[in-house]
């Protein structure tokens, strides 16, 4: 099963803060033999060596998950460049977030979508489009005017055509930027994160 690339990866895990508590344990227990009693020094030296390869494994744990975490972070940062770039060449947009998916089919998905500016929640019918679309996705469309109408009521359900998309990002991202606007967007410092 694959993960959702729209979701941020932890940069921590339960294996890493485990393995080094017991690094730090080991550490400890072979600094107090060391201290306490000079016989002591063999079961000492065992303790340090096992504190070594522990911690080295918890290292190694914690640099896979920060990179991982970077590069999501640079590929969402791409994303959100080429969504906001398409949204500025194109006349009426708006933007919609995928909240569920609930039944997947050759044509199209049924999904629950919020619509951002709005702040409204409905189910509807996606057509089959050229991305993968997870949940957290946020979708750039421009609406169907013949479904959504200015005070008018919302359809029970929004039928999105392929035709309507056009870009998308990780919603998860959204933090990593200063603002939003027509333009690019403004990156946020990376050594901070």
């Amino acid at each position: 099963m694959r993960t959702n690339p729209m979701v941020k990866p932890q940069n921590s895990s339960g294996w890493a803060v485990t393995l080094t508590v017991i690094s730090c344990v080991c550490l400890t227990t072979a600094i107090r033999l060391f201290i306490a009693q000079t016989a002591a020094a063999a079961v000492g030296w065992a303790f340090v060596a096992a504190a070594v390869v522990l911690a080295g494994i918890a290292a190694t744990i914690w640099v896979v998950k920060v990179r991982r975490s970077r590069a999501w972070i640079t590929h969402a940062v791409q994303q959100w460049e080429h969504f906001s770039a398409v949204k500025s060449q194109l006349p009426i947009t708006t933007e919609i977030t995928v909240l569920d998916i609930h039944s997947l089919d050759p044509t199209g998905t049924w999904v629950t979508i919020h619509w951002d500016k709005f702040g409204y929640v409905q189910r509807a019918w996606m057509e089959a489009i050229p991305d993968e679309i997870w949940r957290g996705s946020v979708l750039l469309i421009s609406p169907d005017p013949a479904q959504i109408k200015v005070h008018g009521p919302w359809p029970e359900i929004y039928y999105l055509m392929a035709t309507d998309y056009h870009a998308f990002a990780a919603a998860d991202a959204f933090p990593f930027f200063t603002e939003i606007k027509p333009g690019l967007p403004v990156k946020r410092d990376a050594s901070t994160l």
